[in-house]
């Protein structure tokens, strides 16, 4: 019973923050689910495709289409690895860095007014909290 409230907490949630990043990412061209890849990519200096690809736990081909549609609109910038020229290193432009900086406003945004009741201290404990949870869980990368 208190695991199927807790995961319909986290579900809505989730849910939620889609909703809201959505209506904040109508100003930009790419989606949801491409933030993930560019924070990645931006925390993983000249990444390689499959190294993409095993990170997000995410088949291959669709890494590619993504990875494709984001060089497309100036995003990602894709070089070939010169020891392995197979294998492609990738990077962001400037546009996407400048992007990324206007997107963790709207995370701080859409944290700061789900958390509005909570102290400093609570919500200090919510993120340690969730960072337990994430470093505990079973299937892991």
């Amino acid at each position: 019973m208190e695991f199927e409230i807790i995961n319909t907490y986290k579900n809505e949630i989730i849910k939620d923050f889609r909703k809201y990043a959505q209506e904040a990412l109508k100003n930009h061209e790419f989606k949801v689910s491409d933030i993930k890849y560019l924070v990645i990519i931006e925390q993983n200096k000249n990444i390689k495709l499959n190294e993409l690809s095993i990170l997000l736990n995410v088949d291959k081909a669709v890494v590619t289409r993504t990875i494709k549609r984001l060089e497309d609109l100036g995003y990602v910038k894709k070089k070939k690895d010169e020891k392995d020229t197979r294998s492609s290193k990738l990077s962001l432009n400037k546009k996407s860095e400048e992007s990324l900086q206007d997107l963790r406003g709207i995370f701080k945004d859409w944290f700061d007014k789900v958390t509005y009741s909570f102290t400093e201290e609570e919500k200090q404990l919510y993120i340690n909290f969730m960072k337990r949870v994430y470093e505990n869980r079973i299937y892991k990368n």
